[in-house]
């Protein structure tokens, strides 16, 4: 069954909302269990970047299809149950798991702190019973919140906090009702000593915990496959070959949902034959092929190849399956800007005067250096004052790894066009002096330590910013990229003034086209000196 998308939109004050219609059959269940009889809602604040909101939405749909599939399973007969001591089994391997999953670095104490007041303040207490609030020394140890109905209200958040959607699948597991709701009350009771446990190790306190060996052993229900199953053989890959953040937030998703459909025979049960079948099930209204082929696809391919080549997998099932994508309809002659739309654009980055915040630069500068480098938009605004040097009697700014996401991770130095420097932006960052040039970098990023689970960084946020501040300007035609664009324009614009592909190559970091062209590569004076012939863009 293909994964059913919905569509993301934003209200009046900005907010990103999500609807998704609950099914017929399951409705009464699921209103039942999650207080939701027709519609779910998926509700982001304002300020969440628009890539991130997508994967946000892809996880958040994958969670309720994955809620949908297990009613209908228990409903047919085909959900797993558990007795009550195998669902505390399966809450000691998801306290495993869930441990396991930030221990290596839990980030600040701050996080769990915050964790555990929310848990305790926010989702259980409002709960709590009249009585308790008369006389709150008559138990002192909250029992109360085992009663039934104070399960039942906060089983919902618990699962959202514990991630129990998400193990579930690393599993392969597919629970009927009423074996899910013991399986999250008991993964309820255990929640608060995981969320204590990784403060301690956030502390620097890494103490044996006691805690696993309470559990009993999970003995009961169908076994699971031998062998790697997909999520855990993404999650070797994604250890191994470390791909930039982004690629794994885009293709988290789909093995989430591939750990799903394949758990009863796991990754190397997969034929070419299943593979193809469920390939082609995965184009719908609402995923076009394109998408299908170059993210779907895409990801099984290169995970399955690196799986085979590394004994995971007997095979990569994927290898000669295609995705049929309909040739579409261009108005566009190029992928480049038309003099009109750049001067769009431009226009409005000088526009803005004097500007003092990270976002006001970042809207000033990032496309003015975007059209005279043909970098990408990603790489500018992760810049840091330190990344602009003089060399000789040429400006240039370090487009560096450890400042961010390089697409070759390898450093390059991009020369400053003389316009650049004529507008003040030498003195711009001067005036910053220190650290990031077009995001905070003052106040503390509360990075991801999950590496299955990247959060998106501030520079990776502010070129999403950027991008929808390009669609206000005007600039909407839906075949054209508002900041890559700029690398096609750049390329056009080179050729026209002769400078030559090698050298603009070179500015733009795309590689030699052959192993003999990557002799004899352009030093940094060549290229600010081809640079010279670079034509001023024209806004007056």
């Amino acid at each position: 069954m293909a994964l059913r998308m919905v569509a993301l939109n934003r209200l009046a004050d900005n907010r990103w909302i999500a609807r998704k219609v609950i099914p017929q059959d399951v409705r009464e269940e699921y209103a039942r269990l999650y207080k939701v009889k027709r519609e779910v809602h998926l509700k982001l604040p304002a300020d969440t970047p628009k890539h991130e909101a997508k994967v946000r939405l892809a996880e958040w749909v994958s969670e309720v299809e994955t809620q949908i599939a297990t009613l209908r399973a228990e409903r047919n007969g085909e959900g797993q149950p558990l007795t009550k001591l195998n669902a505390i089994a399966l809450a000691g391997r998801w306290y495993t798991w869930f441990v396991g999953q930030y221990e290596g670095d839990p980030g600040p104490p701050k996080r769990w702190r915050e964790m555990s007041d929310h848990l305790v303040w926010n989702v259980i207490y409002p709960e709590a019973p009249e009585s308790y609030h008369e006389n709150p020394k008559a138990d002192p140890h909250w029992e109360w919140q085992k009663e039934p109905e104070v399960r039942e209200a906060v089983r919902p958040q618990v699962a959202e906090l514990a991630r129990v959607a998400t193990f579930l699948a690393s599993e392969g597991k597919a629970l009927n009702a009423a074996a899910y709701v013991l399986f999250v009350d008991a993964v309820s009771d255990n929640l608060l000593p995981a969320i204590t446990l990784l403060e301690r190790r956030a502390n620097g306190d890494y103490s044996p915990d006691d805690t696993p060996e309470g559990f009993p052993p999970f003995t009961d229900g169908p076994r699971r496959t031998t062998g790697i199953s997909c999520w855990d053989l993404f999650e070797a890959f994604v250890k191994a070959i470390k791909p930039a953040d982004n690629t794994v937030q885009r293709w988290r998703a789909v093995f989430l949902w591939m750990q799903r459909h394949f758990a009863d025979i796991g990754a190397d049960g997969i034929t070419e034959e299943t593979a193809r079948t469920w390939v082609r099930g995965l184009v719908t209204a609402e995923r076009s092929a394109t998408t299908v082929r170059e993210v779907w696809l895409s990801s099984s391919r290169r995970v399955f190849g690196w799986g085979a080549e590394h004994k995971h997998v007997r095979k990569n099932p994927f290898a000669d399956i295609k995705v049929d994508v309909p040739r579409r309809a261009r108005s566009r002659e190029t992928k480049a800007f038309t003099e009109q739309e750049a001067r769009t654009i431009l226009m409005a980055s000088s526009a803005i005067k004097d500007p003092k915040t990270p976002w006001e630069r970042a809207r000033r500068w990032v496309p003015w250096l975007c059209a005279y480098s043909g970098a990408r938009a990603g790489e500018v605004t992760q810049l840091r004052a330190e990344d602009i040097e003089k060399r000789g009697s040429f400006y240039f700014m370090k487009l560096m790894p450890d400042a961010g996401t390089i697409k070759t991770r390898k450093a390059r130095v991009v020369p400053l066009h003389e316009h650049l420097i004529a507008q003040g932006f030498l003195e711009m960052v001067r005036s910053v002096g220190k650290g990031a040039l077009f995001y905070d970098d003052k106040t503390p990023h509360r990075a991801s330590s999950d590496p299955m689970n990247p959060r998106r960084s501030r520079a990776g946020n502010a070129r999403g910013d950027l991008a929808e501040w390009v669609r206000e300007q005007g600039v909407r035609d839906p075949e054209l990229s508002p900041t890559h664009a700029w690398r096609h324009t750049f390329k056009q614009i080179a050729e026209r003034v002769e400078i030559t592909e090698k050298l603009h190559d070179a500015i733009t970091g795309h590689a030699p086209a052959s192993e003999g062209r990557k002799y004899g590569q352009p030093t940094a004076e060549d290229m600010a000196t081809a640079m010279k012939k670079f034509p001023r863009y024209k806004v007056d």
